[in-house]
Parts: C-alpha cells; structure tokens; sequence
C-alpha cells in the first residue's frame, strides 16, 4: 500500500505551485505577514464575560479561553447548506460549524480533517480513507463513513474536483466510485491512477463536500437544506436573527485530530466560548464599530478608511491576496446564451474604470487578462487582444445588430452591500446601456442575488470576486464546467470538456502550460465569463485578538483567542 504522503509526478508540480502563489474562490490565500499596531491595546468590550455553561468546565479554563468572538462577515445569509450555495455569508458558516475530510497546510498541502489518514493500493486505483474515531454530530448523532458517502452523493455533480476525478477516472456508478467500508473507513475506486485522486474529497474546490447530517444528504442538490445546520466542528449552531447576526457556542463533545495544528488541519480549539457574525452593512459603520470595541474583527471595508483605521493603534491588519473581480453569464437565457452577445458585452467593458470605483484607491488595484493569477509563473495574455480593456463600443453594437440582438431586454443585479461586485455592476449598467441593451437594473443586497442566483430563470448578468493561482484551482473553477454552478455554461462545441480531459491528464510542466494557453483563448473566444482584473484589500481586527494571520484558517475562529 502506498501511504497518503505519495506524490505523483503532476502532484509534486501542483503543490509546488501552490506554495508560490495560491488563490482561489475559497481559501487558497499566500500567506502574507500580520500588521500587527505598535502599542498594546486595552482589551475590548467583548471580552469580558464567561459565557454561562463553561466557568465550571475545566477542559475550557485557563488565559486562552473565554469571551464571545464578533465579527462583521462579508455579506447577509440566506441559506445554511453550503452544497447548495457558494455565497460568502453561507461560507462562514461551513468554515465555523462544519468540517470537511481533507483540509489545507499552511503551505497550501493537503492534511487531515474529518479523514485522519489514506492510503493508495500499489496500482493508484483503489484509496482507502480512515476517518477520525469518536466523531459525533452536534445533536449526539454518531458520525460514521455512511454520512460521509451521503454527502459525497449528494455533491457528486457539484463538487468541481469530485466531478472531474469521477468523470474522467472513475466507474460509471457513483456507488461503485464510493464505498463504505467500516464505520470509519471508506474507499474511492478508481478505473486508472491520477494525481488528483485526493483533489476529489478535498476542500480546495469549489462546493467543497462539507459531511452534512442525514437530513441534508437526502435533500436534492438543487434545494437548500432546511433547518439549522448540525455539523461535527468545534462550534455548533446557537441563533439566528436574520438582517442582524447568527451566532454559534463551544461543541463541548468535540473530538479534536491527534495531528498538529496546521491551517484548516490537524488540531482545532474552540477558545472563544461564542462566535458571533454580525450583519452590518454599512461599511462606515464597520468601522466604527471595530473602533469604539463593539466587534472584534471586519472582513471588509472601503479603501478609503484604511488611513482612519491605520491611525488607530488598537487595530492590527491582516493582508488579502489579490482578488479576481469577474462578471458572470447566464450561459441558458437569451441574449448570452449566444456567444456574439457575450463578445459584445466583453470587447466593451471598461475594466479600468470598475476597478477603479471597486477600491477608490489606483494602489489596490492592477489590469490583468490572465486566467491564473498575475504576478505567477502562470500569468498569461492568451487570447486577450482586442478582447480584454478594448472598450470597442463601436464593434460591440455592430456585434449585436448583426446577432439580432441589439435592444434586447437584460436582468444584471447590484449588490449595493458589496463594494466590488456593486462598482462593477455599475459600470456594466452603463456599458450594456451604451452598446444597445435594455437593462433592468435590479438593486439589492448580497444574500439576495445569492438567492437569485441560484435561480437561472431571474438573472442574465451578475459580479462576484474570486480567484485562480494554480493550476488546480483554475480546472476546478466551477464556471469554467460544463453546466457549472453558477453560470451554467453550456459549452456548446464540446471544446472546454475536451481540453480539460488532456488537462487533467498533463505530465509534464510544458504540456500543461500549453493546455492552459489552450483554454485561456478559448475562455476570450467563446467569452465564458467577463474577466475585469485584480483588486487588493485587508481585513481589521482589534489587536486584542490572537493567532490570526493570512493564509489557510488565518482567519477563521477555531484556534484565534483574546490576548
């Protein structure tokens, strides 16, 4: 048998990769030092209190534990289930609540989480997972490999990795893919070897397989899961004010992992006896609500109060890597579900201009064509000539009159709440506007375009963020798929399923750089998406606050304490 440490030779590429520079629509940041303010703060407000419950429990004692950890997330909450949505408020749910099987390093490898260890049989085809012993959900359940295969089914066409690994290297039935063994073992069985077996069940994908409880394995994929969210992680679900908060308490029967702490993996520690995520969305507000000891932590603010917040010597930083802001297609619905209508809209654009109104500041932001991230051994211009930043309003609306398709009415929706995804919107409202379209400008918050997302019928346009700076989270990029959530692009020659086969089949460093070249003219060809180009931000959190840092769980609550 081959132990969970092997790497094949692709493998090794890819996480050498990873470790240069990662970013995805996830986790997957570059760790980056903490800015940490010169003087010691007072501590803040919110640390004062035990919660009820705990002060007896010597397991959770000493000068680590205690206090409720409040944070201003990044947009509202509409949904519970992340194997339904990828919206960013239902994100930190999953990243507090739940866990996942194979969680990130640090340096962007693969560790164990639920999964303790695998191991691969000496042909690659068969691999063997061993979950952690004594696991149980919030509600006292017992967590065996049978939730695990249930969730697994339920993302089996959602989880990008997952479907790729099964598609391309897998038996034709998921049951014969995955197998429950004993209660803690299960096996992934495959038809020929590849070195992204373990990329299937890993959380560096889009609708990372998260183990659910029974009630939401059996829900279809294309509903959310009702009810509270029952997870296994260090924090269970206490309350939920929707517009307000939601807030989650300490799992006291929560098993850690015998490994070491590392990221995402190995050991997690609820210090904090509660976790809250507030909903403010006013960023001013944000803002001072971390200032006068009201939250602990912002996600999000506008570049023009950094200066305010950088003044502050309570307040340390924590650095984002360069976001990817984007515009995605309705790939079912006229007028983008024809391909001159998507070239149009994208020889238009001005990239610049959204970048600019996204972050108020030309230091936070760069112009970037690539489909990996730019400042990579990855970065490319491939097919971005006249294509990307041309602002050809005259070709875009001889475009559409040749298509038939000048005038036609559009649905693009504005996340006001959300400062990059509004800039863009606005920008795009002009530019459809100028090229011919009839735009139906939908004002709302994030939680609500997550929802009207999820509904191809209601939308033909919307902006979101993210990243690619690998090439394992550029081919299990979702929107890139065919049929891929959200943007369910339809790949109408069958050009983008067959270059990801030779992808994900590559053995060498030259023959994969030439097939992502490949697919990167055709992302512009075919104009899969808008690519606008690359933002950079922060996040604030009062230096009171210990153990965050920027990279794999840097930021999230397990293992983060009061000084």
């Amino acid at each position: 048998m081959v132990s969970y440490r092997i790497f094949l030779p692709l493998m090794a590429l890819v996480v050498a990769v990873m470790v240069i520079g990662a970013c995805s629509s996830d986790e997957e940041e570059a760790a980056a030092p903490v800015t940490e303010a010169t003087a010691a703060p007072a501590p803040t407000a919110t640390t004062v209190a035990m919660a009820s419950g705990f002060e007896e429990d010597s397991r959770f004692t000493g000068e680590k534990f205690g206090g409720t950890f409040k944070i201003v997330g990044s947009g509202g909450l509409k949904s519970f289930d992340p194997l339904w949505t990828t919206a960013s408020g239902t994100g930190q749910v999953a990243d507090t609540i739940l866990e996942g099987l194979i969680a990130t390093r640090v340096d962007y490898g693969k560790g164990p989480q639920t999964v303790d260890s695998w191991e691969a049989s000496s042909d690659l085809l068969t691999w063997t997972m061993t979950i952690r012993d004594g696991l149980t959900f919030h509600d006292g359940t017992a967590l065996t490999s049978a939730d695990v295969v249930g969730t697994l089914n339920r993302q089996r066409n959602r989880g990008v990795a997952l479907r790729l690994v099964w598609g391309e290297f897998g038996p034709e039935s998921f049951s014969d893919f995955i197998q429950a063994g004993t209660d803690t073992t299960f096996t992934m069985n495959l038809k020929s070897p590849t070195a992204f077996a373990m990329d299937a069940i890993s959380n560096q994908q889009g609708f990372a397989p998260r183990v659910v409880h029974k009630a939401w394995q059996d829900t279809p994929v294309e509903e959310s899961g009702a009810g509270k969210p029952v997870g296994h992680g260090p924090f269970q679900f206490k309350a939920w004010t929707p517009g307000s908060f939601w807030s989650a308490e300490r799992f006291v029967d929560y098993v850690p992992s015998d490994h070491a702490t590392d990221g995402t993996s190995g050991a997690q520690t609820a210090y904090f006896d509660e976790v809250e995520w507030r909903q403010i969305d006013d960023q001013t507000t944000r803002v001072a609500a971390l200032q006068v000891g009201e939250v602990d932590y912002v996600m999000e603010f506008p570049a023009e109060l950094l200066d305010r917040l950088r003044r502050d010597e309570g307040v340390q930083f924590i650095d984002n890597p360069p976001y990817r802001l984007i515009g995605h297609f309705n790939h079912t619905l006229p007028p983008f579900n024809n391909v001159e209508a998507r070239q149009a809209y994208v020889m238009a654009y001005e990239n610049a201009k959204a970048l600019q109104l996204a972050t108020g500041d030309d230091a936070f932001w760069r112009l970037c064509p690539s489909l990996i991230r730019c400042g990579t051994t990855w970065e490319s211009e491939a097919g971005s000539k006249d294509r990307y930043h041309a602002r050809n309003y005259d070709g875009a609306i001889q475009k559409l009159k040749d298509a038939g398709l000048y005038g036609h009415k559009i649905v693009l929706t504005d996340p006001t709440d959300r400062q990059p995804a509004h800039a863009a919107a606005t920008v795009s409202r002009e530019v459809l506007t100028d090229i011919g379209f009839d735009v139906d400008f939908q004002v709302m918050d994030w939680a609500t375009q997550s929802a009207v997302r999820a509904d191809p019928d209601l939308w033909n346009i919307f902006h979101t963020w993210g990243g690619s700076g690998t090439p394992l989270s550029a081919m299990t990029y979702s929107e890139y798929q065919y049929e891929g959530y959200v943007n369910l692009y339809q790949d109408v020659t069958g050009k983008q399923r067959e270059i990801f086969s030779r992808w994900v089949r590559a053995q060498n460093e030259d023959e994969l750089r030439a097939i992502i070249e490949e697919f990167q003219a055709f992302l512009y060809e075919d104009a899969i998406m808008l690519i606008i180009g690359e933002f950079f931000s922060q996040q604030a959190a009062s230096s009171a606050v210990g153990g965050l840092y920027s990279g794999p769980g840097g930021t999230l609550p397990a293992n983060k304490y009061f000084q």
